[in-house]
């Protein structure tokens, strides 16, 4: 579950990739995880947490309906038995939110998949990091590179629901010169 939250927070880069790298979660802190219910489905190797589902970690924290946490099944493993070997991928359904310190994401719906290293989230996505906001219909994160990019299903100027974002520049910190 550790990677997890580890990609998680990794989504969180739209704005800003020097001031996100010092808000990455700490991915060998504990994973704390509520819900109203949790199943263990062993042959499947499938852990699902129901109901108002919130996993903290470090400074990180995921709230969601639903979250399925889907193994690895070891080599030789016998159906039934305990065989489950680490967390392959993990999906998120629901009023999708991720929150850390900087930045906020929201969507209704996000896939973790750790073999390609990416992060799809998708359904009314909003990244908010300041007054900064980001919208779109799916943001894809590729946690290894970074890269990340938003899609809308409108297409054209004038249509609603394209991508859209409102930055705003930073201010320099430094005072402007006395006039002589």
């Amino acid at each position: 579950m550790q990677r997890w939250m580890a990609a998680a927070a990794t989504a969180l880069i739209l704005a800003s990739g020097s001031a996100f790298a010092q808000s990455i979660n700490d991915s060998s802190a504990p994973v704390d995880i509520s819900a109203d219910e949790q199943e263990n489905i062993n042959s499947q190797c499938r852990t699902i947490f129901r109901g108002n589902v919130e996993m903290l970690q470090d400074k990180s924290r995921l709230r969601a309906s639903v979250v399925n946490a889907y193994s690895t099944r070891k080599p030789g493993a016998q159906p039934g038995s305990n065989g489950c070997g680490d967390v392959d991928h993990v999906e998120a359904d629901g009023d999708v939110y991720f929150v850390n310190q900087d930045q906020t994401v929201r969507g209704d719906r996000a896939v973790f998949t750790y073999a390609n290293d990416t992060i799809v989230i998708t359904g009314n996505v909003i990244v908010v990091r300041g007054q900064d906001v980001a919208r779109g219909d799916r943001m894809t994160v590729n946690t290894k590179t970074n890269d990340v990019k938003l899609e809308s299903s409108a297409k054209g100027r004038g249509k609603t629901g394209r991508v859209r974002s409102v930055i705003y520049p930073e201010k320099s910190q430094t005072p402007a010169p006395a006039n002589r």
